[in-house]
């Protein structure tokens, strides 16, 4: 118990880090590094672990203030590359057909999850995904829901190749109905401690990936 507001005030830190994390990213993917510009889908919303949380028989928050009220283990952002966008139409409304990649970065605390080992420290997931969800139109809001709750990365990795870890989707498991395939990077959170080592490890990457794919590279690798 004395270290109670301790604990509590590295996990308010944390929240304070993850949140200037996605805000350095929003305005980094927006300048068009390597000719691509991307915009955060939804872009006043972070995707975190559903569900509420129980404190024996009591509910201590519903689920519309998970982020802020307590510290869910994962944190979430999908992004968009802009040449998707042909009308004003709210880019969460967009139809997956118009839009081959989805690319996300998430936040893991490293631990407590049943289906990824823990790690020794919180990990930051850097993706990019091709899906191909049953209904072509579909929200690319709703298909980066089924990425969300679906990506199995330790179970359907098929290979790894230069730091990128490539795999596929299973349709029908875990509720999902997405096909498709996906390349994530993992690496320690700890890693991207200035806006420098942001550009180098996500922004850069991420970028340069999605130029080529562009130019006809396959996401299978």
């Amino acid at each position: 118990m004395d270290r109670a507001t301790e604990s509590y005030n590295v996990m308010l830190a944390y929240q304070d880090w993850v949140e200037n994390l996605f805000r350095t990213l929003d305005n980094k993917f927006a300048l068009g590094l390597n000719g691509k510009k991307l915009s955060p889908m939804p872009k006043t919303k972070l995707f975190v672990t559903s569900t509420n949380y129980l404190l024996y028989n009591y509910a201590i928050y519903n689920g519309q203030e998970v982020y802020n009220t307590w510290l869910p283990p994962w944190v979430g952002r999908f992004y968009i590359d802009m040449d998707y966008l042909v009308d004003d139409s709210p880019l969460e409304d967009y139809p997956a057909k118009q839009v081959q990649y989805i690319t996300f970065v998430w936040t893991w605390l490293g631990s407590k999850d049943e289906y990824i080992a823990d790690t020794d420290g919180p990990e930051c997931w850097v993706g990019i995904v091709e899906p191909k969800p049953t209904d072509p139109e579909s929200r690319v809001y709703d298909v980066a829901g089924e990425i969300w709750k679906c990506i199995r990365v330790e179970k359907d990795a098929e290979k790894e190749s230069d730091g990128w870890i490539f795999g596929s989707f299973n349709p029908n498991s875990f509720g999902s109905e997405l096909n498709g395939f996906w390349q994530v990077r993992r690496f320690p959170l700890r890693d991207i401690s200035s806006i420098y080592q942001t550009y180098q490890l996500i922004v850069n990457p991420v970028t340069e990936k999605l130029a080529k794919l562009a130019g006809g590279e396959s996401i299978r690798g």
